[in-house]
């Protein structure tokens, strides 16, 4: 979940700084370069908070399991 996050949290960024470029006129190179580092920033970002949301939602799974079993053992006794 964490690498298919990043991945299309680093394309969606690569994409947004070209077509910013391109259209404020800046050059070729320049804007090919500021791409690729926020590709780079925005993958790394998107692994980390990838990873965060991963963790958060087997916690909550995990308690609502947990809940839900709780209250069936009440319910049977």
């Amino acid at each position: 979940m964490a690498s298919q996050f990043a991945y299309r949290l680093s394309l969606i960024a690569f994409a947004t700084t070209t077509v910013r470029g391109l259209l404020s006129g800046a050059d070729f190179y320049g804007t090919i370069q500021t791409a690729l580092a926020a590709l780079g920033l925005f993958f790394l970002a998107g692994l980390v908070l990838g990873e965060l949301a991963r963790r958060v939602i087997e916690e909550s799974v995990d308690t609502q399991i947990a809940r839900s079993i709780a209250a069936a053992s009440q319910q049977i006794t």
